[in-house]
């Protein structure tokens, strides 16, 4: 999964069904202005929500609508 986050998004969280949390920091892609962040979802595995935070941990975003 790869997100394109706003800008004072340090890293996303991506929850798993069966409890998994992927975490992923923002980065800036080399050569670009592009931001993202990016996880690898394994074989078999359902997102069940995608969160998405601050440098300072603060909870910026909460999608469930992965199912």
């Amino acid at each position: 999964m790869v997100s394109n986050p706003e800008a004072d998004t340090a890293y996303g969280i991506v929850n798993l069904t069966d409890g998994t949390h992927l975490k992923a920091p923002t980065v800036t892609v080399p050569g670009t202005d592009y931001r993202a962040w990016a996880v690898a979802i394994p074989n078999g595995k359902t997102i069940s929500a995608v969160d998405q935070y601050d440098k300072r941990h603060h909870r910026l975003t909460h999608d469930t609508y992965w199912r």
